[in-house]
């Protein structure tokens, strides 16, 4: 039969009677001196002035009291502010350590480097250095909020991925019993209206598309033809390797990310698109330019030592030659959101209808099938189907726009 932790008595006092705690040492057993739990309820922050009068709120004190450590060891010093500037450090966060312990690869090296930048740039110097974690309060969490929409040098969305980030952090603070689990210290997401992202027009491409062809640079316009006709994200554009090149398709099976490296595509599936042969000629043939030497393989490599391409190589360049086609201006290309991933959503909308919406998912990447049910689902006659699908609503639109319209 376990042993309670501590055992309540009630004293009379005065006027009334008071109630008592006598806690157990939990290395030893034995019980210590006895301890008042309106003193306790004070040391939790309640502060309503009312007596405790029922038992059962005396008990919950008592298990309250035990939880935020207030009985045998000393409140933290821990600061919210040294608690923050290393939550989202890789190397020395423990939340990080033990979430890929328990979930291998759940948190990248990128998403955690973002999140650490967000802290250092946007909430630390908001924050009162002196302030104990424990002391924290949702006034604290809304004032950080308030001066980020104030300054107004990020954008709604971007705040609320900030406040998420800080609100996951108190919620494993919580956890830990370093704050008081009863209180609410999550910010209300503020309202946003998300912008849709823009695709080009038929027109629009296939005027885009001429001009890449004939003027923009072999790497470049193969990228944004491969991502049409794919639907393939840059950083698995980074991470091609002709290794992943088959006869008239693609193993989408790795990406790269400047801090995680190569690592599994987003989903963490691995996939096969089709792809047309000659397309694929041309990807090795740009594999092969690579003048530099090292063990690289890579289709899309940097003209800088011939290893991965910076991060925002596709989406500048692409913005470049959008604007140096005089189709777009820079402008136009901000008022409707189009980037290099709306290829992506390009293909998907040329393709939608002319292939079953299973087998597009599967393709273009939103699926969540196992590798396993993957292959087992796109077979060598469902892949026809989407190279035929591509056929015809994306090449044959590219090369003969007039009969495509005309049908």
């Amino acid at each position: 039969m376990a042993i309670s932790p501590f055992t309540l008595c009630r004293i009379k006092g005065n006027e009334r009677f008071f109630y008592y705690a006598l806690f157990r040492d939990p290395a030893t057993g034995k019980r210590g001196n006895k301890k008042s739990v309106e003193v306790l309820k004070k040391e939790l922050g309640e502060l309503d002035g009312n007596p405790v009068t029922r038992r059962d709120e005396a008990i919950r004190i008592c298990q309250r009291a035990l939880q935020q450590g207030l009985v045998f060891s000393k409140p933290s010093k821990l600061t919210f502010y040294e608690f923050l500037e290393s939550f989202y450090d890789w190397s020395k966060s423990e939340y990080v350590k033990r979430r890929n312990l328990l979930q291998p690869g759940s948190l990248s090296k990128d998403y955690i480097h973002i999140r650490n930048n967000m802290m250092n740039n946007h909430v630390l110097p908001k924050i009162d250095a002196k302030l104990l974690l424990s002391e924290v309060t949702l006034d604290d969490v809304e004032r950080i909020q308030l001066s980020l929409v104030e300054e107004k040098n990020v954008g709604y969305s971007t705040i609320n991925v900030i406040m998420s980030a800080v609100g996951v952090a108190l919620g494993e603070a919580q956890r830990r019993g370093l704050l008081d689990r009863t209180k609410t210290v999550a910010a209300e997401p503020l309202y946003v209206v998300h912008k849709q992202r823009g695709i080009l027009t038929e027109d629009e491409l296939v005027r885009f598309m001429a001009y890449a062809k004939e003027h923009s640079e072999k790497r470049i316009y193969l990228a944004i033809l491969l991502s049409l006709l794919t639907g393939m994200r840059s950083g698995e554009l980074r991470g091609l390797k002709r290794s992943a090149l088959g006869k008239d398709s693609i193993t989408v099976e790795q990406a790269y990310a400047d801090h995680a490296g190569l690592k599994m595509p987003k989903g963490k599936r691995i996939r096969l698109v089709p792809c047309p042969s000659h397309l694929i000629e041309d990807l090795h043939a740009l594999a092969e330019s690579n003048p530099y030497e090292g063990d690289h393989d890579l289709v899309f490599w940097s003209k800088r030592g011939g290893g991965f391409v910076s991060s925002h190589y596709f989406s500048s360049r692409f913005k470049e030659e959008l604007i140096r086609s005089e189709i777009f201006t820079a402008e136009e290309l901000k008022e409707r959101n189009i980037t290099f991933h709306s290829l992506r959503h390009m293909a998907n909308t040329l393709l939608r209808g002319h292939v079953d919406e299973h087998i597009l998912r599967l393709t273009i990447g939103h699926s969540s099938r196992q590798l396993s049910d993957l292959y087992t689902h796109v077979s060598q006659r469902t892949l026809q189907t989407v190279a035929l699908a591509q056929k015809q609503t994306i090449l044959s639109l590219l090369e003969d726009p007039e009969h495509t319209r005309s049908e």
